[in-house]
């Protein structure tokens, strides 16, 4: 077993790399207006009406180069990450302006997976897109969206960069499929189509600035983006209902209902002392290869800090919320008593359960990658399970006390909170 660590030669190469991190700061604007000018000249785009959606991505890079300790490797992602999703954006803009009856898609009843990270979403993700008349974005098609009319070339290159991508990142950090398994081929989060979104940045770096501008962001034009791309993937192709996962819906659930009114949100939880100590692990690793140097408890305080503040959003959002748009799903009803439970689910979300979903469940929780195993220690990151139990005050209680999914209809939602037990245990 292993800590979520990158190669020594990664760490070798970042070291000997140090001075030329020297004036990243100073570099910042030179190379956002680089990627902004490669993006017009690869997708046609004016940058005309991106005027915000560069700025935002402008602050980015200021705040990630400001930090001590950044890496050469770590820049060279951060930019090639941010250049990546600039081209995507002025690539849907203008499959929309050239097809404007894209905009006519409707993406209806979408089913959204969301929790803290190591909360069975992935289970939940994979059972729920099984379905025929299901769908999930998978990793290429959020990465690098095909407009309509792509030849097969087209599409098959770029399959060919995103499983390249996921080959160079398995390479610096080998024990990352361990924590979550990519590919370009395989459904994955919302977080590579939405790009401002705390808990992706929190994996670069520590950046308390930036988690500032987040915490008061709308993200309601992000969502409009998701929406968008949804719809350039669905035009022309059968209508299927799109299955969604991500941590970071926690955070912004009133934008999310918003964008989609009819979404069913199924929200997983579980024992957050075990979930905390499983991302500090996911956060060490990618902090080694974005940072050169930098300190484990510092690392997990700040994944404590912005795993409560998810919870305290979702939490709050919740009580603005239909009942009809939310279901809690416990870590036990997924990945324990998940042949009673998860059928359930699936009637609750008005999806057919028959012997192809029952095969499908069987295999998963057959668990073919058993073999790949992951440590971690919540001590390693200077942090205590009183610590964590204080940090998320009465959620802690609510988790352990979740009732099953019900046969029938849903009761009224457990989770609405009394915000004085959770902000006074978070404040002792």
């Amino acid at each position: 077993m292993a800590y979520a660590t990158p190669t020594l030669t990664l760490r070798a190469l970042n070291n000997l790399l140090a001075p030329l991190t020297i004036g990243l700061e100073r570099r910042a604007d030179a190379t956002m207006d680089r990627i902004v000018a490669r993006a017009e000249r690869e997708t046609g785009e004016s940058p005309e009406g991106h005027a915000q959606l560069i700025e935002d991505f402008r602050l980015i890079l200021r705040a990630w180069a400001r930090q001590d300790g950044a890496s050469t490797i770590g820049w060279k992602s951060v930019v090639d990450q941010v250049q990546g999703r600039v081209i995507n954006r002025f690539r849907i803009a203008r499959a929309i302006a050239e097809h404007p009856e894209i905009e006519d898609e409707p993406i209806d009843d979408p089913i959204v997976v969301t929790g803290l990270p190591r909360t069975a979403t992935t289970l939940a993700h994979n059972l729920l897109s099984n379905p025929e008349g299901n769908r999930a974005p998978l990793l290429w098609e959020m990465l690098q969206t095909p407009p309509p009319g792509t030849d097969e070339a087209g599409l098959r290159a770029r399959i060919k960069s995103t499983e390249r991508y996921v080959a160079n990142f398995e390479k610096a950090v080998p024990a990352l499929p361990n924590i979550h398994k990519m590919g370009a081929m395989l459904p994955e989060e919302c977080v590579f189509i939405m790009s401002f979104h705390t808990f992706m940045w929190t994996l670069t770096g520590h950046m308390p600035e930036l988690r500032e501008w987040f915490a008061k962001r709308d993200y309601t034009e992000d969502y409009r983006y998701l929406k968008r791309t949804l719809q350039v993937l669905q035009h022309g192709q059968e209508r299927k209902r799109w299955v969604l996962k991500s941590p970071c819906h926690l955070w912004s659930l009133p934008a999310l209902i918003k964008t989609f009114p009819d979404a069913r949100v199924i929200w997983t939880h579980r024992d957050p002392i075990t979930v905390m100590a499983s991302y500090c692990s996911l956060a060490e690793g990618t902090w080694s290869v974005y940072l050169r140097k930098f300190d484990r408890s510092s690392l997990g305080r700040m994944c404590l800090d912005v795993l409560t503040e998810g919870i305290e959003a979702a939490r709050a959002a919740r009580t603005m919320i239909p009942a009809r748009n939310l279901l809690d799903v416990g870590y036990s009803h997924l990945a324990g008593d998940a042949m009673v439970q998860v059928p359930r689910l699936f009637h609750h979300l008005g999806l057919e359960w028959d012997e192809r979903e029952f095969q499908h469940l069987e295999y998963r929780m057959s668990r073919p990658d058993q073999s790949r195993r992951h440590e971690y220690s919540l001590g390693s990151y200077g942090l205590t399970p009183f610590e964590v139990e204080a940090a998320f005050g009465d959620y802690v209680r609510r988790v352990e006390t979740l009732p099953a999914i019900p046969d029938t209809v849903l009761p009224a939602p457990p989770f609405t909170v009394e915000w004085q037990t959770l902000r006074g245990a978070r404040r002792r």
